[in-house]
């Protein structure tokens, strides 16, 4: 198969690959693709749908057109919850086998559980703290870095996470990352430099912060307003359903927010973050909640998206990771682990941070 790309992409491999759930090859015969996920559309894969509903869950069957060895198991059984802690009741209870993905919070009774796998990897996942750039109390980056200073990383990784997370440097690169420069030096806790930034700025004020009930984030949110007290900034918390469709970026109607957390699942590569997040918002970046405008950054994306070789995507990557560092339009904290729990008895289960699972070589013991 052959494609021509509008301009180079270092990382366009991942694109077309398994790992990217928007890369979904339909037969030719599927007009309605609506109607994916309903039984009846054919799959190349090792199961197909026998039955579907929206609200309580999939029946799987082994593919007998499979190309490659069939299941060890004959069905597949998927349940819909409404949260994490019916699903850990269900666990629990015996009703389910596997959950594919939990959180710490929440989920904590999973991690004590002696009946019990728990599958663990190293994910880019995070929360985005933005702070608006171009207008409101945020416009001078000497708050943003006081804010970003008066957080004790180490300590919200150990209490949100049980230390299951990676601390992070305020862009994108996360550990995991074979392009991330972990020699940038890392923001730490800095409360005498935070206080003096904000003396500097002119002193403290008053500000909302903008989120919605999703796992820890309520519990971040509370955090970074202790940490913000600290220094000056008085925070009024308001968690709301309707942050996505009010807060989150500004434009068609919607204020946007001063500051505020987002969450973002895992990516293979750092591209989306680097671009929809935070290039300028005629330039590419759709979901920009801080309005970060930066010629120079822009360019400098570019240069690592059609960069091909690791070490030259690392050298780009520094100059990105420094730049973040001194504008600081949105605090990365940190990038926790993919959670995922099988019965003691369940084997082969294979999962992907990016929310993928594997059951073609799952088995149950006696």
């Amino acid at each position: 198969m052959l494609f021509k790309l509008s301009a180079p992409f270092g990382n366009f491999p991942y694109v077309v690959s398994s790992d990217n759930y928007n890369a979904i090859i339909l037969p030719a015969s599927v007009t309605d693709t609506t109607q994916f996920g309903s039984a009846g559309i054919p799959t190349s894969g090792p199961w197909k749908i026998d039955k579907f509903d929206a609200v309580k869950g999939i029946s799987l069957v082994q593919n007998e057109n499979y190309w490659g060895s069939k299941p060890l198991v004959e069905k597949l059984e998927i349940i819909f919850f409404d949260d994490t802690p019916s699903q850990v009741t269900a666990f629990q209870g015996g009703q389910v086998d596997v959950i594919p993905q939990f959180s710490v919070q929440g989920g904590q009774a999973l991690l004590s559980d002696p009946d019990a796998t728990i599958i663990e990897l190293r994910a880019a996942t995070h929360r985005q703290v933005h702070m608006r750039v171009d207008k409101g109390p945020f416009k001078d980056k000497r708050v943003r870095q006081a804010l970003a200073l008066a957080l004790n990383r180490p300590d919200i990784v150990q209490s949100l996470f049980q230390g299951k997370a990676d601390i992070g440097n305020d862009s994108p690169f996360a550990p995991v990352y074979p392009s991330t420069d972990t020699t940038v030096p890392q923001r730490e806790l800095d409360m005498e430099k935070a206080k003096a930034l904000m003396a500097e700025a002119g002193g403290g004020f008053k500000t909302t912060l903008y989120t919605w009930n999703n796992q820890e984030m309520p519990d971040y949110a509370a955090l970074i307003k202790n940490a913000a007290k600290e220094i000056g900034i008085e925070i009024d918390l308001q968690i709301r359903d309707d942050y996505y469709e009010k807060y989150w970026i500004p434009g068609d109607g919607a204020p946007g927010s001063d500051i505020g957390i987002t969450d973002y699942g895992h990516r293979g590569v750092p591209n989306v973050y680097l671009t929809a997040a935070l290039k300028s918002p005629d330039k590419g970046g759709v979901w920009n909640s801080a309005q970060y405008a930066n010629p120079a950054y822009d360019k400098l994306v570019d240069e690592y998206a059609a960069a091909s070789e690791l070490e030259a995507q690392k050298a780009i990557a520094k100059q990105i990771e420094e730049m973040l560092l001194e504008d600081t339009p949105i605090i990365f904290g940190y990038f926790y682990n993919y959670l995922t729990a099988t019965k003691k008895n369940v084997t082969g289960v294979v999962t992907s941070a990016m929310g993928s699972i594997f059951f073609d070589k799952a088995a149950i013991g006696v």
